[in-house]
């Protein structure tokens, strides 16, 4: 019998087709050290290892040049990687795809998807387009709308304040998820005829140039003897911008609602020492959902499945003093390894729409 076994282990181990671990490469559009990017990183790379993918980081430092330069040198290569993850930021992915256009290299975009514009050129995932397979997209629209309604609501606990004077951050005014975000944050001013937008300001995602937008716009307050009820800051690095103003301006202004969003520790501190409403977030996780949607788009394919999954949209949440507790409690220490992403890898018979990456979800599966 013993024999028989030994047999048997020979076969299995000589001619049972071995299946290669998949080749990715991320081209990460910011800089080594940016909290967002590294926890993008850091979130696929724990998802990576639970799938045993081989993933390649390299980042761009908030340079689209550089990243359409980096896109064109992988594309190029002799043997490029299965699949290509872009961000489409400052909308300079388009470029990068086309070069992959007739080669073995399948692309999936992360957090910031194609604009409408440019679907004439990069078309959409399907059977007419393989290299173009989907992709991995946060609700950035809700996300605004959250923010803005929490700070109204803030402000509106002070009647005296009306009308409502605020100030709104954004990150850009080109990359997909901002415009997304802006447009949802301006669609609850336009339903509130007692909020006044005194200024739509733009700081590069840069938290000290939040702190100039933030400080002109206060000094402009006082001399037209108007008192700011709220500051809408587009991620946490322009919010600490705009709070850095906030505690230089000797006024009685101090009390201004503040929102933020990304889930970063600095702005959950903010948040349980009351210096601000809520972080939003939890998109720097989309890193890791890449990560199953390719294991699962990969082993279906394996098997003859290789329909596109599309477009995998998925909601972002508040953290705020109703949730704040648990969230530091389980995910504070921000080690991503101990959540186990196979537990949210599909059944190989089910709808691409099934995915739930929920935060109930992401609690349910830490180890």
């Amino acid at each position: 019998m013993k024999k028989i076994l030994q047999l048997l282990l020979t076969y299995t181990l000589f001619f049972s087709p071995i299946v290669e671990a998949m080749n990715v490469t991320f081209i990460n559009p910011g800089k080594p050290g940016e909290r967002f990017w590294d926890m993008v990183t850091e979130t696929m790379k724990a998802a990576a290892d639970d799938f045993d993918i081989n993933l390649e980081v390299i980042y761009a430092e908030r340079n689209r040049i550089k990243m359409t330069s980096i896109g064109l040198q992988v594309t190029s290569r002799s043997t490029p990687p299965d699949y290509l993850i872009l961000v489409n930021e400052e909308q300079a992915a388009e470029k990068i795809f086309l070069s992959s256009k007739g080669k073995n290299i399948k692309t999936i975009m992360l957090l910031n998807d194609f604009l409408p514009k440019q679907r004439t050129t990069v078309g959409f995932p399907g059977n007419d387009n393989p290299n173009l397979i989907g992709a991995v997209i946060p609700d950035n629209y809700a996300a605004g709308r959250r923010m803005m309604n929490a700070l109204y609501q803030c402000a509106k606990k002070d009647s005296a304040k009306a009308p409502y004077h605020m100030l709104a951050i954004g990150g850009d005014q080109i990359t997909p998820a901002s415009i997304d975000r802006n447009k949802g944050a301006l669609s609850v001013i336009s339903e509130h005829q007692d909020i006044v937008l005194d200024r739509f300001l733009y700081a590069n995602w840069n938290q000290q140039e939040s702190t100039k937008l933030t400080q002109n716009y206060l000094n402009w307050a006082s001399k037209n003897n108007i008192h700011p009820s709220a500051i809408w800051a587009a991620n946490d690095p322009i919010a600490f911008g705009a709070k850095e103003a906030i505690t230089a301006n000797e006024t009685k202004d101090n009390n201004i609602c503040l929102v933020g969003l990304n889930w970063s520790a600095q702005g959950l501190k903010m948040v349980q020492d009351d210096e601000m409403l809520l972080t939003d977030g939890g998109h720097f996780l989309a890193g890791a959902w890449s990560m199953v949607l390719l294991h699962d788009y990969h082993q279906r394919s394996i098997s003859g499945d290789t329909r596109a999954p599309g477009s995998i949209n998925f909601q972002m949440q508040s953290i705020d003093k109703t949730n704040i507790n648990q969230y530091v409690k389980n995910l504070g220490d921000e080690n991503w390894g101990k959540i186990n992403f196979r537990g949210f890898s599909l059944q190989p018979t089910t709808s691409y729409s099934e995915y739930d990456f929920s935060l109930k979800n992401v609690f349910a599966q830490i180890q």
